[in-house]
Formats: C-alpha cells, sequence, structure tokens
C-alpha cells in the first residue's frame, strides 16, 4: 500500500467533515469552551537526556490549553489543544526542545449516532514532544489504535499522528458490528535521512453478541499495512483474528478483553534475502472500577506494531495504570504509569530492544472555581539495549491554572 500516510488522514477527516451534519436550528446544541493556562515552576534533573553525566537544571512553564466540547441529540464531540513551554535558567539552548504540542479531535458519547442502530465515531490526533509521559498519555490508546512507542533515545523530538473513523451498527438488540479504518505515524524530524520514520495503515472489524446487560463476547479481525523510510520498497503486513469479551462485575467494576493471534509477513527487501514470517499469540485487557469520585483503570496489550520507532517490527507489551479521586470539593490527586518492553519481532523468541518505565502523580487544590494549584512529579527509567544504557530522569513542578468554563445553546 504506497499511498501517503498524510492523504489517508486527510480522507479521513474529509469523510467525517461530509458525513457528519452540522447541528440544524430544531435540534438542541450545547456548546461548551473552557480555555486554561497553567504557570509552573520546576526542576529537572536531566535536561539532555543522556545515559550518563546527569545534569539538572530549573525551569519554568507555561501552558495554554483549550477544550471544545459540543453535543446534540445524535451528536458529541470534543476538540482539545495544548502547548507547553520550559525555559531553563542555566542552559537556555534546551529550552527549543522543552515544547509539547497536540491537538485531537475524539467521538464522545458514542459519538454522531445518525439512527439509533448506526453510529460513527471520528477521530484525529496530533502530538510532537520529547517527554515520554507526554506521548505514553495523550495519544490515544485502546483496541482499534496501535499503542505507541514510549521510549525516547535521548533528547529527541518525535511526533505522532493520525486518524480513525468507527462505524458501528446494531443488527438487533443482541447483535452489534463494528468497523474501523485507521492512519497513524511515528517521526523523529530532527534525525538525517529520517530513517527511523514510520507509519501504518489498517482496518479493524468486529462482531459482538451480548449476552445480558452484564455481559457480552464476540470476534474480531485486524489487517494492516507496515511502512518504514529505510525500507519503503518491503512493507510489512500485520493481520490479528481473535475474540472478545465484556463483563460488568457490578455497577462499579467493568473489564474488557481481547485475545487473539497475530502473522507478520514481510518480503525480502533484497535479492538473496529470505522473507520474514512470525506469528504469536496477542491481545488487550482494560479493567475499570469508578465509585462516585474515585476511578481506578488498568490497560495491558500485547502484539506487533510498526511505531515503535525501532525502524522494525516490534513486538511490543505495555501495562499503564491510572488512579484519580476528589477526596473533598476542593482537593483531589491522581497517580499514573506504563511500563513497556519492545522486542524484535524476527529473532525467535525475541531481542530485547528497550524496556521503559514512566510515572506521574499529582495533588491537586482548588481554593478557587477558577483557579487551582497542583504539585506535579514525573520518573522516567528507560534501559536502551542497542546502545547499552540506562536513561533516568525525574522532575517535579509546582503549578498554578487558571481556567474559565462558557457555555452556550
Amino acid at each position: 500500500m504506497k499511498a501517503s500516510l498524510s492523504r489517508a488522514v486527510a480522507w479521513m477527516v474529509v469523510i467525517a467533515l461530509n458525513i457528519i451534519p452540522l447541528p440544524q436550528r430544531a435540534e438542541a446544541a450545547d456548546y461548551r469552551l473552557t480555555p486554561s493556562i497553567r504557570l509552573g515552576q520546576g526542576w529537572d534533573s536531566n535536561i539532555f537526556g543522556t545515559y550518563s553525566n546527569d545534569v539538572s537544571d530549573f525551569f519554568t512553564s507555561v501552558t495554554p490549553v483549550f477544550i471544545l466540547a459540543a453535543a446534540t441529540p445524535n451528536l458529541a464531540m470534543q476538540l482539545s489543544a495544548g502547548v507547553e513551554g520550559r525555559w531553563y535558567y542555566n542552559y537556555p539552548e534546551v529550552s527549543s526542545a522543552g515544547y509539547s504540542k497536540y491537538v485531537r479531535l475524539s467521538s464522545i458519547e458514542g459519538g454522531w449516532r445518525p439512527t439509533a442502530r448506526f453510529s460513527v465515531s471520528p477521530g484525529v490526533y496530533y502530538l510532537e514532544t520529547q517527554d515520554q509521559v507526554a506521548r505514553a498519555f495523550f495519544v490515544p490508546v485502546g483496541p482499534t489504535l496501535p499503542t505507541p512507542g514510549v521510549a525516547t533515545y535521548g533528547l529527541q523530538m518525535t511526533r505522532e499522528f493520525g486518524a480513525s473513523i468507527g462505524l458501528g451498527y446494531k443488527v438487533s438488540s443482541s447483535v452489534a458490528a463494528d468497523v474501523t479504518m485507521y492512519g497513524a505515524a511515528h517521526q523523529i524530524p530532527d534525525q538525517p535521512g529520517r530513517v527511523s520514520d514510520s507509519r501504518t495503515i489498517g482496518a479493524g472489524a468486529s462482531v459482538r453478541y451480548t449476552f445480558s446487560q452484564a455481559s457480552s463476547a464476540g470476534v474480531y479481525g485486524n489487517g494492516s499495512s507496515e511502512n518504514f523510510k529505510n525500507t519503503s520498497d518491503s512493507d510489512a503486513r500485520i493481520l490479528e483474528v481473535g475474540l472478545l469479551g465484556s463483563h460488568r462485575f457490578s455497577p462499579f467494576f467493568v473489564i474488557d478483553g481481547r485475545l487473539g493471534m497475530s502473522f507478520v509477513r514481510q518480503s525480502a527487501s533484497s535479492p538473496g534475502a529470505t522473507d520474514q514470517n512470525v506469528n504469536d499469540p496477542s491481545g488487550s485487557i482494560t479493567l475499570v472500577y469508578s465509585d462516585n469520585t474515585f476511578r481506578a483503570s488498568l490497560h495491558g496489550d500485547i502484539g506487533y506494531t510498526g511505531l515503535s520507532g525501532a525502524n522494525q517490527v516490534t513486538r511490543q507489551g505495555t501495562i499503564g495504570a491510572s488512579l484519580a479521586d476528589n477526596v473533598t470539593q476542593q482537593w483531589s490527586w491522581n497517580l499514573g504509569g506504563n511500563y513497556q518492553t519492545q522486542f524484535n519481532a524476527y529473532t525467535g523468541s525475541g531481542t530485547v530492544i528497550s524496556r521503559t518505565v514512566n510515572g506521574t502523580g499529582s495533588i491537586n487544590y482548588t481554593p478557587w472555581e477558577w483557579g487551582t494549584f497542583d504539585l506535579t512529579g514525573n520518573a522516567t527509567q528507560e534501559k536502551d539495549y542497542l546502545q547499552g544504557g540506562t536513561l533516568n530522569r525525574y522532575s517535579v513542578l509546582l503549578g498554578f491554572t487558571l481556567r474559565k468554563t462558557y457555555t452556550a445553546n
């Protein structure tokens, strides 16, 4: 599949914008706009992202964000965008690398529902950052899109962007079918020759049968084409098929998962070389517990991907967790983290490429409706087996956020 990813993403956006009608005057449309700006003072233990001789420095950060949500009786979408800028005190040359920018259009509450049986869920995202934590938590993670690689090899800017369209149809009261088309890319713009850039274009389908209000099960299949900058004449094909299911144990606790097999096929890129064929079990699981003000989630997946940044198909396993609680009307806290391991897909049991651990946590105090103080800490440890080094990076930041919400209907 030689069509450029940017063209595929553009077509997905055009399709989404054309199939989703604008709210009519007769419909009750609700709009909610929330602009905010966060001012922070922090400390970073390893500003150059090196494997030895860490250099630390204090920094000032400014993070403007806006969120626009629109909802009608049959359409609910949310657009969010933000920029984080960092200015280091003793090393201003690093400040230009301290920017993170993202834009994300996502479907909420079912997206567009033109009929009682049919739904459309479009989504688009763009992220540019050299912050592993930002990449791990901003980019959508779910069974219909590849999990992004979270490893960053030193002080290196990366870009993630893509789009997806999900189509859902309720065949009957018990049977539902879903189809998803997606395109995504991983880029390292500052790398000479951009030899580690990669992209994926794919589609998936599933059929689910609901046994009761608490349980459902079904089958699914996904297929994708993986393209690498340095081997553009030899795209890899990934096919995954398996079973899926979900169960609600209580009004508070839900589990959803997939279990299947993944198959990778890649033709030889040069005369005399052999084709690469490999297959292994794959799947994902998501557990969510929500009770009043407390919410906890756990997500894990394993499978093949072409978006790790390793310039090859890798077998990638990821586990992520988050906890959040509004203790009182003014006090809240949250914790989150993820662990990811990448293996070479074509070396038998697999050669480890990298292991990465990210963690973040914050305590928030909201004395006013328009203002919140937060104390936030981040920690990263990355073991790079290709370069033979371990990267450690920690930061802490005291911030204050100003926000205002505007509503209209």
